[in-house]
C-alpha cells in the first residue's frame, strides 16, 4: 500500500500521480464534511488511535485543523502547543520527547518544531508516521496539499497556470514547498515580487531551473498580480528574521490594496497562508473585502485535507491506489574505480621519501586537506609513521597537490569513504614491499555520514551542535561537487563543508 504508515514531512517524495489521489480524496471529504455525512469520514471508530499533536511553536490554522480532522475521524488527540509548561523549558532534546510519546502508545505525531530538518529527523527516528506541521523555514507539505486543492479548485486545473508569490519569499516555507509541488505540473509559470532582502533562495530557483519551470522575479507588484492567475501573498516573518532592521525594510515593500485587486483578471484569487499582521497588514483591510481573496475558503480546505492524510496513513483510506509512488531512493555504494597498476618503483616527490615496505599514499589531494585527514584518520594519536606535504603536479608545474604517506597501516572502507568525502578524486596507492600493489580513484559518495565534525552550512538545521538536539550531520550527493543536507535540504558546495 503506498500511504499505510506513511509519513508526511516533505513535498519532494510525493508523486504527481499520489498529489491528484490526495484531491480527488479531499474533493469528497470535504462534501461530505458540508453535508454532516459522517458514513464517509468518521472512519476510525472503535479503533482506539491516538494522535500526539507536538506543536513547539504558536500555531491557529495548522494545529486546530489537524486536531479537529483527527477528530471527524474518531481520532482521539494529545499532546501541547507551546513549550510553556512542558520539559522541553527544562532543556529536554526532540528525541527525548518522541520517546515519551512513543512510549504512550500514540499512532502518529503531528508535529511543528522551529528547526528545519525536524520533521525527517522524527520519522526516521519513530517507526509511526510524522505529519510535518512546518520545520523552521525548511517545509510545510500539508499546507502546500491544501494551497494546490485551492488553486484546483478555483480555477479546474494545476497545469498551464501562472502563479505568482510575494511577501517573505526568504523565509517563508509555504512558498518554498508550493514551489516544488508546482515543477510537477505542466506548463506552470511562477512570478516573484518581494523586497530585494527577501528573495526566494538561490537553492530553489536552482531546483526549478534543474527541473525546467519558467519563473520570473519582477521589479513591480502591479505587474507581478497582471501576469498571475494566482496570487500568493505571505506575511514578513519578523520572528525568523535576524535583526529586527531587516524587517523595518522590507515590511511594506509588498502590500496589497483593493486597487491591486480591481486591476487583477476578473478570476483571479488572492491567497494567503494566514495570519495578517494586523499591525502592518500586508493585504490592507478595503482588500481584505473583495471577493478576489480566497484565502478563507484555503484555510478551510485544511480540514478536509488533513483528514484524508490521516486517514490514508493510518490505512483508512487510499487501498485502491495504483498510481506511480516513489519508493525508497537507491544509492549506489560503489565510490571509488581500480586503476590500472603499472609494476615500477614509486616515484619520488620532490623531498617526499617513498615508502621502502607496506602502507599508503594518499595522493592528489585537495591542498589544504591533509592536516584534516590526518586528524580524522587519527594518525598521530595513533603513533602511525607518516609525512605529507603540497607539491607541484608533474602535469602542470603551476597546480598543486597534497599527499599523505603512512607507513604500515591499510585504510578501512570506512576510512576510505571519508577520503573520498573530503577529497574526490584522490588517489589511493596501497603499497607492499616498496611497489604499488594497487591503485583506486576516489569519488564523491551517494550518502556522506559519520564523519565528526561536518555541519550543515544552515545555521538553522537540527544537526547543527549550538542546538543540542545531538543528530548526526548526513548528506546526499546533488552533484559532482553539490550535496543536500539529508534532513533540511540545504544545497551546499563540497567545499563549503571541507
Amino acid at each position: 500500500m503506498a500511504f499505510r504508515n506513511r509519513s508526511f514531512t516533505d513535498i519532494h517524495s510525493l508523486t504527481r500521480e499520489e498529489i491528484e489521489f490526495i484531491l480527488d480524496k479531499t474533493a469528497i471529504i470535504k462534501a461530505a464534511l458540508l453535508k454532516k455525512d459522517r458514513s464517509i469520514y468518521r472512519l476510525a471508530d472503535g479503533m482506539d488511535l491516538m494522535a500526539a499533536s507536538l506543536f513547539y511553536e504558536n500555531s491557529t490554522r495548522t494545529r486546530s485543523s489537524f486536531e479537529i480532522a483527527a477528530k471527524k475521524l474518531g481520532v482521539e488527540v494529545t499532546g501541547f502547543s507551546g513549550i510553556e509548561g512542558t520539559s522541553v523549558k527544562k532543556g529536554e532534546s526532540l528525541q527525548h520527547t518522541l520517546d515519551m510519546f512513543r512510549a504512550y502508545l500514540c499512532d502518529a505525531v503531528i508535529m511543528r518544531h522551529p528547526l528545519d530538518g525536524a520533521a525527517r529527523f522524527a520519522a526516521d527516528y519513530l517507526d509511526i508516521p510524522i505529519f510535518n506541521g512546518g520545520d523552521g523555514k525548511n517545509e510545510h507539505p500539508t499546507q502546500t496539499l491544501l494551497d494546490l486543492f485551492t488553486i484546483r479548485e478555483h480555477l479546474g486545473r494545476l497545469d498551464g497556470i501562472d502563479i505568482g508569490m510575494g511577501g517573505d519569499l526568504k523565509y517563508g516555507r509555504t512558498v518554498h514547498s508550493l514551489a516544488i509541488a508546482l515543477s510537477k505540473f505542466s506548463n506552470v509559470r511562477l512570478h516573484f515580487f518581494s523586497h530585494p532582502l527577501l528573495k526566494m533562495p538561490q537553492g530553489v530557483l536552482d531546483f526549478l531551473q534543474q527541473n525546467n519551470v519558467d519563473y520570473v522575479e519582477h521589479d513591480s507588484l502591479y505587474g507581478t498580480l497582471g501576469a498571475s492567475d494566482i496570487f500568493y501573498q505571505t506575511r514578513v516573518q519578523r520572528e525568523r528574521m535576524p535583526d529586527d532592521e531587516e524587517y523595518q525594510k522590507a515590511k511594506d515593500a509588498c502590500r496589497i490594496t483593493a486597487a491591486h485587486l480591481s486591476a487583477a483578471k476578473e478570476t483571479f484569487g488572492l491567497m494567503h497562508p494566514l495570519p495578517i499582521n494586523k499591525e502592518y497588514p500586508e493585504v490592507t483591510p478595503d482588500a481584505d473585502a473583495s471577493p478576489k481573496t480566497i484565502y478563507r475558503q484555503q484555510a478551510g480546505n485544511g480540514l478536509p485535507l488533513r483528514l484524508v492524510l490521516l486517514a490514508l496513513s493510518f490505512g483508512l483510506m487510499g487501498t485502491e491506489f495504483r498510481g506511480k509512488s516513489n519508493g525508497v531512493e537507491q544509492r549506489s555504494p560503489s565510490f571509488y574505480t581500480d586503476l590500472l597498476v603499472v609494476k615500477k618503483e614509486q616515484k619520488t616527490e620532490q623531498n617526499l621519501k617513498p615508502i621502502q615496505g607496506s602502507g599508503t599514499v594518499i595522493d592528489h589531494l585537495v591542498p589544504g586537506t591533509a592536516r584534516k585527514l590526518m586528524d580524522l584518520l587519527k594518525v598521530e594519536e595513533r603513533c602511525d609513521i607518516y609525512r605529507g606535504g603540497t607539491v607541484r603536479r608533474r602535469s602542470n608545474r603551476d597546480e598543486l597537490k597534497a599527499m599523505l604517506m603512512i607507513e604500515n597501516r591499510r585504510l578501512t572502507d570506512d576510512e576510505l569513504r571519508m577520503v573520498a568525502a573530503i577529497s574526490p578524486k584522490s588517489r589511493i596507492n596501497t603499497i607492499t614491499n616498496g611497489e604499488v600493489s594497487r591503485k583506486i580513484e576516489l569519488h564523491m559518495p551517494d550518502i556522506i555520514e559519520g564523519i565528526p565534525y561536518l555541519m550543515c552550512t544552515n545555521t538553522g538545521c537540527i544537526t547543527r551542535p549550538e542546538h543540542h538536539e545531538h543528530v548526526t550531520a548526513k548528506f546526499i550527493r546533488a552533484g559532482e561537487s553539490l550535496l543536500r543536507c539529508y534532513y533540511c535540504n540545504a544545497m551546499m558546495g563540497a567545499r563549503e563543508l571541507f
